[in-house]
């Protein structure tokens, strides 16, 4: 499953980027997750992984997110993986009349027949939810700039 996303903000380029690579504004506005726990590498350094921890309606779960591109102000590349799901997310970042142009482009498979089906199935709700969080990133680095407040509102 494929689909493309974008959102422009009037914030310029580098504070968007900024506020983007730092795990714990993640925090803030990626819904169910709940702790980001690098385990290889450091951030920005490609082969680096992190442990993305969620806990959605009470059971959690664990995918890790392996950075496959960074280009710095520009496109961070991941694979996501877990929960018999590998996920290729690019995100890239435009300079546009002094905000900023964000796309991201999500590439979703599965081994599993069942999984392969669910995302079929929820394919309108997945794009709903990333349109929603890259909103939501999009009002949190219009209101606080690069760094979120602590405690995720």
């Amino acid at each position: 499953m494929r689909f493309h996303i974008s959102v422009n903000t009037n914030q310029p380029i580098e504070i968007v980027w900024e506020a983007f690579i730092k795990p714990e504004n993640m925090l803030h506005w990626t819904k169910y997750l709940e702790k980001v726990e690098v385990v290889k590498g450091k951030l920005g350094e490609i082969g680096a992984v992190s442990r993305l921890h969620y806990l959605e309606k009470g059971k959690p779960y664990i995918l890790e997110d392996k950075l496959v591109s960074y280009e710095e102000g520009k496109k961070i590349g991941s694979q996501v993986s877990g929960q018999r799901m590998l996920i290729n997310v690019e995100t890239f970042f435009e300079s546009l009349n002094g905000g900023t142009k964000i796309s991201m482009d999500w590439d979703g498979t599965s081994d599993s027949f069942i999984m392969s089906f669910i995302f079929k199935l929820m394919r309108r709700k997945m794009i709903k939810q990333a349109e929603s969080e890259l909103h939501h990133f999009k009002s949190l680095v219009e209101k606080y700039g690069e760094t979120f407040p602590n405690k995720p509102p």
